[in-house]
């Protein structure tokens, strides 16, 4: 058997995240008990959710799991309660679910396909940060980290609609810091680039040569990992970026710069 390893910044600290039930999330809940967080996961897919507890619990950790729609309100303080009523309080909070929703010309998109990406993608994580934030503010402390992706700070052919949800993410993670960060709170955005995760295996890509050739393209000259992501999340969770707040953290192998 495994066992948690080093470094334990999070001992003792109580870690909440969103779409857990693979890809970013997953690694980062993963990471955050490695760490030393008592993590609640949660996502859609619950036994998923209960195979990444047992993962947790084998390698020493400890962790719980909540279904949860982030596009429901109710859903969403529900988990919230759920988790301080499990473990006391809050001290972590990634908000990473989401949907890319239908990449297509910005003429062929309509309200059905704009709600599809909205609802969960910009009301899920404003309706996360309120409820999570009370908690937090309540305490005197807390680190919110939502997940953005490099498309909430550049655009992308075919993607109007996603493109303008991570826009918004990143808008709603500056003014909430403004808000919140003398009283305790910190809130920053990770910024993806192109990771290895289930999302660009959807069909957003024409093919899977555009695909390759896309990441070949990047300064970095390949896809990040799930894994990569994880650690920056747990920097921004941890005390190590207690000077950090309503940043909007770009891991994207150079592509937006270059």
């Amino acid at each position: 058997m495994n066992t948690i390893s080093t470094p334990r910044q999070l001992e003792g600290k109580i870690a909440l995240v969103t779409g857990a039930s693979s890809g970013i999330g997953r690694a980062s809940a993963l990471e955050l008990a490695r760490r030393g967080a008592k993590v609640v996961v949660a996502a859609r897919r619950k036994d998923e959710l209960d195979q990444l507890v047992q993962q947790i619990v084998a390698e020493g950790g400890e962790a719980a799991a909540i279904a949860a729609d982030v596009s429901k309100e109710a859903d969403i303080k529900r988990l919230v309660d759920y988790t301080v009523e499990t473990y006391g309080r809050l001290d972590i909070a990634f908000n990473n679910a989401g949907t890319e929703g239908v990449f297509a010309p910005l003429l062929e998109q309509n309200a059905e396909s704009f709600d599809r990406v909205f609802e969960p993608n910009v009301r899920g994580v404003l309706n996360s940060m309120k409820y999570e934030a009370e908690v937090m503010l309540a305490q005197g402390s807390g680190s919110i980290i939502n997940n953005a992706s490099m498309g909430g700070l550049i655009g992308f052919e075919n993607a109007s609609v996603y493109i303008a949800s991570k826009h918004a993410v990143v808008g709603m993670t500056k003014t909430a810091s403004i808000e919140w960060f003398r009283k305790g709170v910190r809130v920053n955005a990770l910024c993806p680039g192109l990771i290895e995760t289930p999302f660009h295996h959807r069909g957003i890509w024409p093919s899977v040569e555009a695909q390759q050739q896309f990441a070949a393209g990047t300064p970095a000259g390949r896809w990040g990992s799930a894994e990569e992501m994880a650690t920056i999340v747990a920097f921004l969770a941890s005390d190590d970026s207690s000077y950090v707040s309503g940043h909007a953290l770009v891991a994207d192998g150079g592509y937006s710069v270059a």
